[in-house]
């Protein structure tokens, strides 16, 4: 037998006794460390939105590493700004995959600034959890290591302009929405569910920049309109102006917003006129009635006083990042992107510290499709309605 071919038996042999993250080690892990990476906007119109996402995720990580991480791995995470730019989101991507080599990227906040990174993300073949966006993955086939856990603005608009209809008087409804995926995506909801009800018509419709700081002119133009309702869709920052405006005008329709806008930052922002204002939530919200998200909230602001002004964010964060944690203990020691997959997939109605019911699957990547409908009171929001199902799209 040549030395050659003895040199490989041998290295085949080692292959096999060696554990498998000795013999081939996956991006972003250690024996000792797994690195997560997120693009978010830290600062910029958006930024109530990153900061209470982002300080979630890290405090969530933090406290992970404490009870001793999973499997004698701790986590490490980079949050890098976006300030809400597409193109921002897409270059901070490619730097979390090529220069800083982390293992997965969790959430991105917006729908355009996930379409402008998806291609690269996902043709990188970097695990990619929970980008909060419209429908924008139904029809795209490049999905292997993608997953959502995050409702749909689409249905979100269709179920709350349907529900507005059946139990709130609603005729006639307008929008005003952020001109891009996000608002459009929303905008594409209400109509579905002006469609769908009975003795209902879309008014009008007025939409923003995400640069705009005074839309003065886009309430008159919706008081306009006639409308009894209005549908929001747009940044923190923004849906508060636009209701301060409108009460400006001594104009007080019924107002819908979607459950971006559903965080009880809102009141600060707003003042008392972002009360009776309608969202949704997609998991249980603190004070009611659910002793372990209200525990996990006590524990995020244990780690960073700061969530405390954004609590819903915050928790949406955990959303976000606890799924690929479960995923990590149920694969084990020997850590790849396709058994962290397999893991991924085998979830079903699965609940965690804050989300519930979240499923995957071999030909699954929407984990959640359901929300239930809250109204803003007094600082803080009241359920409602019970869950309400929407079908998967992807």
């Amino acid at each position: 037998m040549s030395r050659v071919r003895v040199l490989g038996t041998v290295l085949l042999l080692v292959g096999l006794v060696l554990p498998a993250s000795l013999v081939a080690q996956e991006r972003g892990v250690t024996p000792t460390e797994i690195l997560i990476g997120s693009t978010l906007p830290l600062s910029g119109p958006a930024a109530y939105w990153g900061t209470g996402v982002g300080g979630g995720i890290d405090a969530f990580l933090k406290w992970i590493n404490d009870g001793g991480g999973v499997h004698g791995r701790k986590f490490r995470v980079i949050l890098r700004d976006d300030a809400y730019l597409p193109a921002r989101s897409a270059l901070n991507a490619r730097e979390l995959v090529e220069r800083d080599g982390v293992f997965a990227i969790v959430g991105m906040i917006g729908t355009a600034n996930a379409f402008a990174a998806r291609d690269y993300i996902t043709e990188s073949k970097t695990l990619w959890i929970s980008p909060t966006t419209n429908d924008i993955w139904a029809g795209y086939r490049n999905r292997q290591y993608l997953f959502v856990t995050y409702p749909s603005y689409h249905n979100e608009g269709r179920i709350l302009t349907q529900y507005a209809a059946q139990n709130l008087g609603t005729k006639k409804i307008a929008v005003f929405y952020q001109n891009d995926e996000y608002g459009l995506g929303l905008l594409r909801g209400v109509k579905y569910g002006v469609a769908a009800s009975k003795g209902v018509k879309l008014a009008g419709q007025a939409s923003y920049e995400v640069t705009d700081t005074d839309v003065s002119a886009q309430a008159v133009k919706l008081r306009g309109s006639g409308a009894d309702t209005v549908f929001i869709a747009a940044t923190p920052g923004q849906g508060a102006l636009i209701v301060r405006e409108m009460a400006k005008l001594g104009w007080r329709p019924t107002l819908l917003a979607t459950f971006t806008l559903g965080d009880p930052i809102m009141f600060t922002l707003a003042g008392e006129a972002w009360n009776d204002v309608y969202s949704t939530a997609y998991f249980p919200l603190p004070g009611l009635g659910d002793a372990k998200v209200d525990q996990m909230l006590a524990t995020l602001i244990r780690y960073n006083a700061a969530l405390a002004r954004s609590p819903y964010n915050a928790l949406a964060g955990v959303t976000f990042i606890e799924p690929l944690v479960e995923a990590l203990r149920r694969t084990g020691p020997t850590v790849t992107k396709d058994r962290v997959v397999a893991a991924l997939e085998s979830l079903r109605n699965w609940n965690g510290e804050v989300s519930r019911g979240v499923t995957f699957g071999p030909n699954r990547r929407q984990g959640l499709n359901r929300i239930y409908i809250v109204k803003a009171s007094g600082g803080r929001y009241v359920k409602i309605t019970d869950w309400i199902e929407y079908p998967t799209q992807y």
